[in-house]
């Protein structure tokens, strides 16, 4: 029971701060921090499939909502990319070109995004990269030291 209380604990500490961030941060050509994207992928290998199905949706639901995009487009996205990289034993690079795919998924469903779908790509690449090492590290750590799966 503990330890689902403090998975839940730390599952909402990490949407939140994560939300925060990525509306603060600064976007570079229309693309921004995928913190949203690098913890909901993050959930999807070290938690249930429920927890991890929850939190991809509500990542995606506040990606779209301090976006402005429309309704579950970055939430459908989010829980595709989560059961992907839970089911499919695709390798951890893999996971680096998430953002640059999102970044395409998005210029599919909505037609006046800020900047060309080349330009966006491009620099979604190694933003995105360094990024998801980052958030992996760190949320890895975090989750370590105060003994989440304890």
């Amino acid at each position: 029971m503990r330890s689902n209380v403090a998975r839940l604990l730390f599952s909402v500490v990490v949407w939140v701060v994560s939300v925060a961030l990525e509306d603060m941060l600064p976007k570079v050509f229309g693309v921004g921090v995928p913190l949203l994207l690098a913890a909901s992928q993050f959930h999807a290998v070290r938690r249930s499939v429920p927890a991890m199905g929850a939190f991809a949706v509500a990542a995606g639901a506040a990606e779209d909502a301090i976006s402005s995009l429309p309704l579950l487009t970055s939430a459908s996205y989010f829980l595709a990319v989560s059961l992907a990289a839970r089911r499919m034993d695709i390798p951890r690079v893999a996971i680096l070109f998430t953002y640059p795919l999102y970044q395409v998924w998005l210029t599919v469903w909505v037609s006046n995004l800020y900047g060309s779908v080349f330009s966006r790509v491009l620099v979604s690449l190694p933003v995105g990269a360094a990024v998801m090492f980052f958030v992996w590290a760190f949320l890895a750590r975090m989750e370590r030291r105060f003994a989440v799966d304890e």
